[in-house]
């Protein structure tokens, strides 16, 4: 028993250690690309027509969608949080602005997608979101989301105004490997360089038992303290990352990292001229949670 238990505690120090990219898949399903751009759809659309249903099969229960604003010149960029309670109620409410589809300007892409994590990108009038997303009982489900303002926002009521997405392409990508690099090796400086307060980590697993797909989330201290105390770093031999920026617009990037141990999607902010990290979704290698005995309480 005691063995099950170690065993269970290495694989989630792996998840939340800089678990970085799976082997690629042989190819992306078109089908499968189709899907996902659907559900970033029923996101959007659904939200612009007011349809709660459609939210309700996008999004996963445990949502966290963040949105970054300055309320005034005197003070930094500020988070805002909307849960999945609050999104579907305020939509049922009729709460949020609704839009005629001629007016919305949407444009979806699909970033990446290999096996069952998915990143999207939703171009429109009044949003423009980073999507992350997990295949969780063959649906594809919204697990974290950055967002701004959108393409018809004035340019001087912009986020970060005057934005230049390739002059900003290195910096992204370095803070990326502060994240990556830093949490593999225990360098605690680089790490603390890019993360917020808001700094969000979630690993997806599955339960051998039951083959059930579940998420498992770190937030700032759970991520900084195990660095701190060199827990869960990776040997020395197995720390080659390779990272990409996927995208990059309005003051965020969307950034992907690679190595043996598995894969991790960073989406990043850029905040008074640093880039940091906000939401992570980390897919293991070998995901697998094996079965455990009742924990006692």
């Amino acid at each position: 028993m005691k063995m099950k238990s170690m065993a269970l505690t290495a694989l989630l120090l792996l998840a939340a250690a800089p678990v970085i990219a799976q082997e690629p898949a042989a190819g992306s399903s078109e089908a499968e690309k189709d899907a996902a751009t659907r559900t970033a759809l029923d996101y959007s659309d659904g939200t612009y027509s007011g349809d709660a249903a459609r939210i309700e099969r996008a999004i996963h229960p445990d949502l966290n969608k963040l949105f970054f604003s300055r309320r005034s010149p005197t003070m930094g960029l500020a988070a805002g949080y909307t849960s999945y309670s609050v999104f579907v109620e305020l939509v049922k409410a009729g709460m949020l602005p609704t839009l005629d589809p001629d007016k919305r300007l949407t444009e979806v892409s699909v970033l990446e997608l290999k096996d069952d994590i998915a990143c999207a990108k939703i171009r429109s009038a009044q949003w423009c979101d980073y999507l992350q997303m997990v295949k969780i009982g063959g649906q594809w489900k919204i697990i974290n989301v950055l967002w701004t303002l959108g393409l018809s926002t004035p340019l001087q009521a912009k986020v970060v105004p005057g934005f230049d997405a390739e002059k900003e392409r290195p910096a992204a990508k370095a803070a990326a490997l502060d994240y990556v690099e830093g949490r593999m090796s225990g360098d605690v400086a680089r790490l603390e360089r890019v993360l917020h307060p808001e700094t969000n980590q979630v690993a997806y697993m599955v339960a051998a038992k039951t083959n059930g797909a579940f998420l498992s989330r770190t937030r700032f201290s759970g991520i900084l303290e195990p660095v701190k105390a060199k827990i869960g770093l990776t040997p020395e031999n197995e720390r080659q990352a390779e990272v990409r920026v996927l995208d990059l617009m309005d003051g965020m990037a969307f950034a992907a990292a690679e190595m043996p141990s598995g894969a991790a999607y960073l989406q990043m902010q850029l905040m008074d001229g640093q880039w940091k990290v906000i939401n992570v979704l980390v897919r293991p290698a070998n995901n697998t949670v094996p079965q455990q005995p009742p924990a006692k309480r």
